[in-house]
């Protein structure tokens, strides 16, 4: 592959620009996931003191920490996928010749892709449902359940969109940046 900083192509240029666009907004969904687990963290600890303090137990807790996980999960996958950070068979790629290295690369990217895409559309279609019928909260019935929902459609859209430019990336002999440290040298 060519350098991976350095493009010799103005569509290689374009590809890192695409890619520093796609890392900012992987980064920005991370910083978002962690805010929403410390968001647990302080509704689970809120919780445990009206409960034990003043015997007031709050049963929306519960509910609500099941969102903001979901909601997490699904921010932080995108990064998650652009670091090259899912679970993938090294040993394979590592011994594997450069060719079948880089096929098997764009295999696994087009599979993420592939999976993602279908994720995607899903989820668009879980929230329309939910939408059209008016699902709501249990145990907060003034929430709509379609708002929590949409963290699938936005967190599996953003994996696409990194799967996509990475494929587009190792097409054109350029490693993805922050994925490069798993990528063998010679893929």
């Amino acid at each position: 592959m060519d350098d991976p900083v350095k493009p010799r192509t103005g569509i290689g240029r374009l590809l890192r620009l695409l890619e520093a666009v796609t890392a900012l907004l992987t980064k920005s969904a991370m910083v978002l996931a962690v805010l929403l687990l410390m968001s647990i963290f302080a509704i689970i600890a809120y919780s445990v003191f009206m409960r034990y303090v003043f015997n007031q137990p709050q049963p929306w807790v519960d509910e609500v920490a099941g969102w903001l996980l979901v909601g997490s999960v699904m921010l932080a996958i995108p990064e998650v996928q652009r670091r090259g950070d899912h679970i993938g068979i090294d040993m394979i790629t590592t011994v594997a010749a450069p060719r079948m290295a880089k096929a098997l690369l764009l295999f696994g990217l087009a599979c993420v892709l592939a999976s993602a895409a279908i994720f995607f559309r899903e989820g668009l279609v879980m929230v329309g449902f939910s939408r059209m019928i008016g699902v709501l909260s249990n145990q907060i019935p003034e929430v709509p359940l379609w708002m929590v929902q949409a963290f699938v459609p936005v967190g599996f859209g953003l994996m696409a969109l990194v799967a996509l430019v990475q494929f587009a990336l190792v097409l054109a002999n350029l490693k993805p940046r922050d994925m490069a440290l798993h990528v063998k040298e010679s893929a």
